[in-house]
């Protein structure tokens, strides 16, 4: 038995021995995640912002870091929700940038099975509009951002990514359009509006409601869009199709606020310097009533929009001029925007201005 000792024990270091190695090379190997392939798109703003200090909330640079660096910031736990890769995007917020992203957001759905993208929060909801009325793939599109850099106290940007993908990897908002998840609430790109520069949960829906809750991996739904009644069919897609809508032919729109003894000076202007729409935020003042009438005779659409936040303007009460009921003054722009360069019919721009910024369930 003494004999047999030396040689057990030299056995049992051999074995030992050898799968170390094995093992460490199990842990130290990529994780392998399944499940969908979500695509992060980076267009910069506060959640890739990195302050001078932890305290730095509102002294730091904006768009500091690649969007690679944040999403590696939230695994291993992100590779258990989805295959996640990311790319960067145009961070200009211009209209011909957000042309580009539409079309990088297409190709990118070709193959994966949900896109989000991450913007600056100034413009993140004319941002995500664009998206819903040109993107043409029914799959999930999801825009998220911060209000907080990535290296402050309290930084929200990792919660609202974490929860955007789990959201897009889910596919429960399949054929919704485009969506905002923020401060674990998820809100259609329609209606989701900035509401403050400084707190966390800056984004709401108004009096529409938001459309439901992201808490970890528990995703809620309240309500849908109402173009989730198309889904599957030609008519889900809207008709504002950017490989029919060329990129440098994007017509100018403006909007112009209405407040008492406005002047009309900026309307005339504007009609003059090429715009072919104009959004009026409010009622109009005399003067900028009189320059409303000038503009339509010269070929100008204009739309009525309330300033208020809420209500509607359902009766502009001017001959020829649309009514944008809800839909907010930014978002009327970027409707009317895309509808010039589709159509300058007046009866059809009328039309799809009803059917696509209000649109309705049918039944």
């Amino acid at each position: 038995m003494r004999r047999l000792v030396p040689a057990v024990t030299a056995l049992l270091l051999v074995g030992l021995v050898s799968s170390v190695p094995a093992v460490a090379a199990k842990e130290a190997g990529p994780r392998r995640a399944a499940g969908p392939e979500v695509v992060v798109i980076g267009t910069g703003g506060t959640i890739t912002g990195v302050a001078e200090d932890r305290a730095g909330f509102e002294d730091y640079d904006g768009s500091a870091l690649p969007i690679a660096d944040i999403v590696s910031g939230l695994r291993p736990e992100l590779d258990e929700v989805a295959r996640v890769t990311t790319r960067e995007g145009p961070e200009r917020t211009a209209m011909t940038d957000y042309y580009d992203l539409a079309r990088q957001v297409d190709r990118a759905l070709r193959t994966a099975d949900a896109v989000v993208v991450t913007a600056g929060t100034k413009s993140l909801e004319e941002l995500a509009y664009f998206l819903d009325l040109t993107v043409r793939s029914p799959k999930p599109v999801v825009v998220t951002g911060s209000m907080r850099p990535s290296n402050v106290f309290g930084a929200d940007g990792p919660a609202n990514l974490y929860d955007a993908v789990v959201l897009a990897a889910s596919a429960r908002t399949r054929c919704f359009g485009t969506v905002v998840a923020f401060g674990n609430e998820i809100l259609a790109a329609r209606e989701a509006t900035k509401t403050t520069t400084l707190r966390p949960g800056a984004f709401q829906a108004g009096q529409a409601g938001v459309l439901g809750t992201v808490d970890g991996d528990r995703i809620r739904l309240l309500r849908a869009p109402a173009r989730v009644q198309r889904c599957g069919e030609d008519s889900w897609r809207t008709p504002f199709d950017l490989d029919r809508i060329r990129r440098e032919e994007l017509p100018r729109t403006e909007i112009v606020a209405s407040y008492p003894d406005a002047g009309g000076e900026a309307i005339t202007a504007f009609a003059d310097a090429g715009v072919k729409g104009v959004v009026v935020a409010g009622d109009p003042s005399p003067g900028e009533a009189g320059a409303l009438r000038g503009v339509l005779g010269k070929g100008v659409t204009v739309v009525a929009a309330a300033r208020t936040g809420g209500g509607a303007v359902y009766d502009a009460h001017a001959p020829g001029v649309l009514p944008a009921e809800d839909l907010l003054p930014q978002k009327a722009r970027i409707l009317l925007l895309l509808t010039l360069a589709t159509t300058r019919d007046p009866a059809a721009v009328a039309e799809r201005f009803a059917r696509y910024g209000v649109p309705q369930f049918t039944s």
